[in-house]
């Protein structure tokens, strides 16, 4: 596909989904477990983040002992909202590009790819070439939804899904490419040449996001450790990298 129909695409699929109520409530409310999962691998003050959404990355990265936060996003509408929700803080540089055509002016101490691998046509590229931006030492932290969770896997055999890594209607409006379990996560990131430390799964959804919007913060702290238990069945899988 011709970067000018990437460019197309990107635009499109974010308006689906993203900043809709579900988005914006149950799912960033359970997301925060993801994240502070992650928190504690974040090395040094010269931070990547690849892709934004609302903000939720970039808050708690710029609570961290941060000189320096960049973000590459390819959507004009995410682009405006971070640069209105960023624009006074001076550590903030918003790039408006497609993370193929992103050519960074320094090297970073971390980079956060938060859900943005289903989205390349060759991840496995991108991350190799993304691990020559890190300074000696750096790291390297992705999340992916997990196509194998325990709610996907439910819903195939309640007949509302053919299998659990097969697109769903959303994973189409949104442009996902594949789909990820921790096996053909693993295989990825150990063919970048990256070193791959841990990947681990994060927060047990049992049903859908719609299904749970009214939920407490007691029950969703009791699900997240539930994942710890049973962290092939997670909504979501994190993964750390280091340069080697």
């Amino acid at each position: 596909m011709k970067l000018d129909d990437i460019r197309q695409e990107v635009d499109r699929a974010a308006g689906h989904y993203y900043h809709s109520e579900l988005q914006k409530g149950i799912d960033n409310r359970t997301k925060q477990f993801v994240i502070q999962r992650c928190l504690p691998e974040v090395r040094g003050q010269h931070l990547l983040e690849l892709g934004y959404i609302d903000g939720e990355w970039t808050r708690q990265l710029l609570e961290l002992d941060c000189r320096s936060l960049d973000i590459v996003e390819g959507a004009q509408n995410h682009v405006e909202h971070a640069r209105q929700t960023f624009a006074v803080d001076q550590r903030v540089t918003v790039h408006h590009c497609l993370f193929q055509e992103y050519q960074p002016r320094r090297k970073f101490t971390t980079i956060v790819a938060g859900d943005m691998l289903r989205y390349l046509s060759d991840p496995v590229a991108f991350l190799r070439h993304a691990g020559e931006w890190l300074e000696p030492g750096g790291r390297i932290l992705v999340t992916v939804p997990n196509g194998r969770s325990f709610h996907r896997r439910l819903g195939c055999y309640m007949k509302m899904e053919a299998g659990p890594m097969q697109a769903n209607q959303r994973d189409q409006e949104v442009g996902n490419q594949r789909s990820y379990d921790r096996y053909t996560l693993r295989a990825e990131l150990e063919a970048t040449g990256l070193k791959v430390l841990e990947v681990r799964g994060s927060f047990f959804k049992p049903l859908s996001s719609a299904q749970m919007a009214d939920w407490q913060e007691p029950l969703l702290s009791a699900l997240n450790e539930m994942g710890k238990e049973m962290e092939d069945y997670c909504w979501f899988l994190y993964a750390v990298c280091a340069k080697p």
